[in-house]
């Protein structure tokens, strides 16, 4: 860990330990409220106020309580969400459990636990984690939401919303939903183009438009004949339109600018399915269970690009034609046993198999000998590891978890098959002084995913610099994973959270410069492209802290009031393919801020607040050009809520408030970088303002 690390992590664990020692004697002298809700304890009274709809809503409010989201990397892997029903782990990928959970209706909420992840016998949890206990109903209940918008320049978005259900019928429980996640966005602002000296030679107009509809449906289902056999089938499946259209008015300064106008347009029409479950029973001392996962989804998406002169002829039409189609499938067992009590065992095997068939065309609509030819690529990957794990809780305070495995892949990119066996696992501990404090701490090996579309040649019909080659011999990244996390709650629900970690990476996945040589037929070279792909740029290190925390304003007279805050620096290094020297890892999120404010008024249904959030980004890199994005001065928007009106719950938010806009600014060099006498060609700078400000209601009631 280098040492611009360590200085704040030194810093923010001294003022942990400051903070921390009053308040935790404070903290020892109390007795529980006579909710009996705890530092670790949650019952439905404790988020009346909140008037929630569902579980996802309570778990939102546990105090300190940082969400993380479902693996998104290899396979199914190990841990997952922090959230468990009952329990029990939730199956699935990315926001699975989150949505899951979400479809438990708060009313069949008895209590939420916040227990230690390492204690668990879930190999890979670690940290804070959220368990959600239920209880049977008879009937069916569920919730729904209306949450239309109305943004400036843009028309209405009157089609989102959702409906929950859920119920029993003997020893098979069930929920469903039917939502449409749709969003209307847009842009719009001045852009400079500047010779190297800064000198302008022209002037843009942007006008942009982003608009997707997302319906879709899932289903959950949970068979419980016994105490001992459980089986949970979850089905899903979403059909997804997007539409970007854009344009450009061009003004010349100088004779190098152009004057004209562009449009771009760009549609995708993606559909996407998922099945998986799960069964548990027991078998010899312990207890086994089965699971199976598969996702597939298409993507056939179309952009194509005009530009015209003043007089508005068409000079240019071009095209990129793509059809993509990748799915997923993953075979998991785990055999768990317990020889003792706080003892517990696990053996794991998981095989997965990933492809992507991706077809591309680029057209030259006016000149069709530019056009190219189709480019076909098939990928995949057959995975098999394995992992036995340990859970331990060595006295009342400690308790660790280790896991030792392998993975060994074939992956197979444009008929080229490499093979891989690598190193995987894990060891974490906890401390938990009491139910106030706990640190844990967790070093792992980590094998990256890899996104099959990177292997692939692309083409960017506007940017002009964005073309990228095939690139058949990308590698995941690897890397050591390490991490402490701190968690303290106070007297009537403050909290705070810090999470400090590092990791050195290998095999570093970014752009890099590729030569694509044209050959005669004989197979002589007769000419050279230089471009750029995504391959693997070599070794390097990152970090980051997070501080989070919860403070309740009832001690200090303001009763109702709830704040949230957190912040997050990260700083990483690596040296650049291009030049050697070193810099941040391209796109780095530097920096992240954000805060919420909350007021349930006492003795009414009112409530009001704000949200406001910030960031800064590093710099892209990549062999023709060096970018950077920020959003200034940040999201923000505010809200006023009233959680009884004919029954239903109603909610008006006021949406970038502060004027947003997002900046963009850009160098892009003559030729390659790596090539003799590149220089800077132009300077690009883009402000655009967000289609603001927004009216959003959101209208919600159980039944």
């Amino acid at each position: 860990m280098t040492a611009h690390f360590k200085k704040p992590l030194c810093a923010v664990m001294a003022s942990l330990t400051l903070f921390s020692a009053p308040w935790a004697y404070a903290q020892e002298t109390e007795t529980e409220s006579d909710t009996e809700t705890s530092s670790r304890s949650f019952l439905p009274a404790y988020f009346e106020q909140f008037a929630p709809q569902n579980a996802f809503d309570m778990v939102r409010r546990v105090p300190g309580f940082q969400l993380r989201g479902g693996n998104n990397a290899r396979g199914l892997g190990q841990g997952g969400a922090n959230v468990l029903l009952n329990g029990q782990p939730i199956t699935g990928k990315g926001g699975d459990p989150f949505d899951q959970i979400a479809r438990v209706p708060a009313a069949n909420v008895v209590k939420i636990e916040i227990l230690d992840g390492t204690s668990l016998d879930v190999p890979g949890l670690t940290g804070q984690v959220v368990n959600v206990l239920t209880k049977s109903t008879a009937g069916i209940s569920g919730s729904w939401e209306w949450n239309p918008e109305w943004r400036n320049r843009q028309e209405p978005n009157l089609l989102r919303g959702f409906v929950k259900v859920s119920g029993e019928t003997g020893s098979l429980s069930y929920a469903a939903e039917l939502r449409n996640r749709a969003f209307r966005n847009g842009d719009y602002g001045p852009e400079t183009r500047r010779n190297a000296d800064g000198s302008i030679y022209e002037i843009r107009s942007y006008k942009g438009r982003y608009n997707g509809d997302n319906a879709g449906g899932s289903v959950n289902l949970t068979w419980k004949p016994d105490s001992e056999h459980t089986g949970n089938l979850n089905l899903e499946y979403n059909q997804f339109n997007f539409v970007r259209n854009s344009s450009y008015i061009r003004d010349a300064i100088t004779d190098r600018g152009i004057d004209g106008s562009e449009r771009f347009n760009f549609g995708e029409d993606e559909w996407n399915g998922k099945i998986d479950g799960d069964f548990e029973f027991p078998f010899l001392d312990g207890k086994l269970k089965l699971i199976g996962y598969y996702r597939q989804e298409g993507s056939p998406t179309l952009a194509r690009f005009f530009d015209y002169d003043v007089n508005d002829n068409l000079l240019v039409q071009t095209e990129f034609h793509q059809d993509a189609d990748e799915g997923e499938a993953i075979a998991k067992t785990e055999y768990s046993w317990s020889p003792s009590d706080g003892r517990d065992w696990q053996i794991s095997l998981e095989g997965a198999f990933n492809f992507l068939d991706i077809q591309n065309q680029f057209f030259d609509v006016l000149n069709p000998d530019n056009s190219s030819e189709l480019n076909l690529l098939e990928i995949d990957e057959n995975r098999a590891e394995g992992f036995l794990t340990h859970t331990r809780k060595l006295n009342d305070k400690w308790s660790v978890q280790a896991s030792i495995g392998a993975e060994y892949s074939e992956l197979t990119a444009g008929g080229q098959t490499r093979t891989f066996t690598r190193p995987k696992g894990f060891v974490s501990t906890t401390y938990t002084r009491d139910e106030t404090f706990n640190i844990t701490a967790k070093l792992e090996r980590q094998v990256g995913q890899l996104n099959f579309f990177d292997f692939s040649s692309s083409v960017s019909l506007q940017e002009d610099v964005g073309d990228r080659g095939t690139n058949l011999n990308l590698v995941p990244e690897q890397s050591w994973w390490g991490e402490i996390k701190l968690n303290k709650t106070f007297k009537d629900g403050h909290a705070i959270d810090i999470e400090a970690h590092g990791r050195t990476v290998s095999d570093i996945v970014d752009s890099i410069p590729l030569d694509i040589d044209e050959l005669d037929g004989n197979g002589n070279i007769i000419n050279t492209i230089y471009t750029t792909g995504i391959g693997n740029i070599g070794s390097g290190e990152q970090g980051g802290i997070h501080v989070n925390t919860t403070i309740k304003g009832k001690p200090f007279g303001f009763e109702g009031v709830e704040i949230r805050a957190g912040v997050a620096w990260h700083a990483s290094s690596v040296n650049d393919p291009i030049t050697g020297e070193k810099r941040q890892f391209s796109g780095q999120r530097q920096f992240n801020g954000e805060i919420s404010f909350r007021h349930d008024i006492p003795k009414t249904d009112w409530a009001w607040g704000f949200y406001a959030e910030t960031f800064e980004n590093g710099s892209n890199y990549s062999p023709f050009e060096i970018s950077r994005f920020d959003m200034r001065p940040g999201w923000n928007e505010i809200f006023i809520e009233h959680k009884n009106v004919l029954g239903m719950k109603v909610q008006l938010e006021l949406g970038a408030v502060m004027e947003i806009h997002n900046q963009l600014d850009r160098r892009i060099f003559t030729n390659r970088r790596d090539l003799p006498g590149a220089t800077i060609d132009r300077i690009e700078n883009r402000k655009r303002e967000f289609d603001g400000p927004y009216v959003q209601l959101k209208v919600s009631d159980t039944f």
